[in-house]
């Protein structure tokens, strides 16, 4: 993890292992509920850890910098938002707790055909700045489920480190800790009708295991809960913790030495099959590209145009695992957003759109247009330039799929006259 500052809940790095893995087995696994037979599951990584100041009355290190070098409300050379990232939000510096910024980030991930989100959670200890991701997190939760999108957990166990180097853990406390927050899981989120599911059971990911590779823990946390979650750690780490299966993350390795697109896609396949040869044992996930700001960088995966993720989202569909994690939504410090930005504009998440107006058939009809309304409903309530019911019956417009009813409206507030 990066070193930049100790209060750092965490950053995501590339996988940089050797590609040698075993050839994928084609057999389909069969799973209850979502997905049906056949098809996917399309879960979106978010981070649920940008705190503004006009909504929780200061700037968080997500955005200034955990040395508070940058500032948010200054401009850059380009007369950009000054903020921690070398790519900035279509819709400028947000907070993850805000009502109307949920509702245009799901509304958009809901008009591109994902089926559901990954909050990124670091557990429920009243420590450094768990508490604020948490209470973000049960926002989103909330909010995903209005908008018909399923919802899930990726734990991150390197909590008990960082709590255990600030003496705010005993090591001991490990697995006290873990249990505590897979236990809350249990009797809050698994057993909602909108929680993500693999074979009828809950989908639980874990980004390690870092700091608590022991498999007894996890299964002392793990065996007594109400509902046995689906349980899938890294790739190359899940079977030190006990894990069901392991998720691939980033990696560079199959764009090694420029091979032509033929190669990079033979690449991706094994990659794919890194975690097990088994497809249900198996979370694939695509990605963008990687370019971040941390004192000890990663190389940088060139986005390429939208044709990183346009490869690596075609072999993740085509592949046979049932859950394809897209990596990620918002980490504007590592450069895998698929949000929409001033650099990129709508590239990623069209492509996304169009991988699952494939995917989906005739059934899925929204359009690369449609993908704006949500970002012009949020600027709309920012600048209160018309009556809350009106926006409210845009957003459930929205929400119904019925886009041209959304834009005409929106096209009438750009006209109309600021309400105080």
């Amino acid at each position: 993890m990066t070193t930049q500052n100790p209060c750092l809940p965490s950053d995501r790095r590339l996988l940089t292992l050797p590609v040698t893995a075993a050839l994928w087995i084609s057999a389909l696994i069969g799973v209850a509920g979502e997905p049906v037979a056949g098809d996917k599951l399309m879960l979106m990584h978010t981070m649920p850890w940008y705190e503004s100041a006009p909504v929780r009355g200061r700037w968080g290190g997500h955005w200034t910098g955990f040395d508070g070098r940058h500032d948010p409300e200054a401009r850059d050379a380009d007369g950009l938002p000054d903020i921690w990232s070398h790519f900035h939000p279509l819709i400028g510096p947000y907070d993850s707790t805000d009502p109307a910024l949920l509702e245009c980030q799901l509304g958009q991930m809901k008009l591109a055909g994902v089926d559901g989100v990954v909050v990124d959670w670091y557990g429920v200890a009243e420590a450094l700045d768990y508490p604020a991701i948490h209470a973000a997190s049960v926002a989103l939760f909330a909010a995903a489920s209005q908008w018909g999108l399923s919802f899930a957990v990726c734990y991150e166990d390197r909590i008990v480190g960082m709590m255990a180097d600030r003496n705010l853990l005993p090591v001991s406390g490990a697995a006290v800790r873990v249990a505590a927050d897979l236990r809350w899981l249990d009797e809050h989120w698994f057993s909602s009708p909108t929680y993500a599911t693999v074979g009828g059971r809950p989908i639980l990911l874990n980004f390690g295991p870092i700091s608590v590779p022991d498999a007894s823990v996890w299964r002392a946390a793990l065996d007594p809960l109400g509902r046995r979650p689906a349980f899938f750690a890294l790739h190359h780490l899940w079977r030190q913790a006990g894990a069901d299966g392991g998720f691939t993350w980033i990696h560079w390795t199959p764009w090694e030495g420029s091979p032509d697109e033929a190669g990079v896609r033979s690449r991706l396949r094994e990659v794919f099959a890194l975690p097990s040869d088994k497809p249900a044992e198996v979370i694939v996930s695509a990605w963008p590209g990687y370019q971040d700001v941390y004192g000890e960088s990663r190389p940088t995966l060139d986005h390429a145009g939208g044709e990183t993720l346009r490869i690596s989202l075609d072999e993740a569909l085509a592949s046979p695992a049932k859950v394809v994690q897209l990596v990620t939504w918002n980490d504007y410090g590592e450069g895998t957003m698929i949000e929409p930005t001033h650099e990129f504009g709508y590239r990623f998440l069209e492509i996304v759109q169009a991988a699952n107006r494939r995917r989906l058939g005739s059934a899925f009809r929204s359009t690369a247009a449609d993908l704006r309304l949500p970002a012009r409903l949020y600027a709309a309530r920012k600048a209160g330039v018309a009556p809350i019911a009106t926006l409210d019956t845009v957003a459930q417009s929205i929400r119904s799929g019925d886009g041209a009813t959304a834009r005409a409206m929106l096209d009438r507030i750009d006209h109309e006259p600021v309400v105080k």
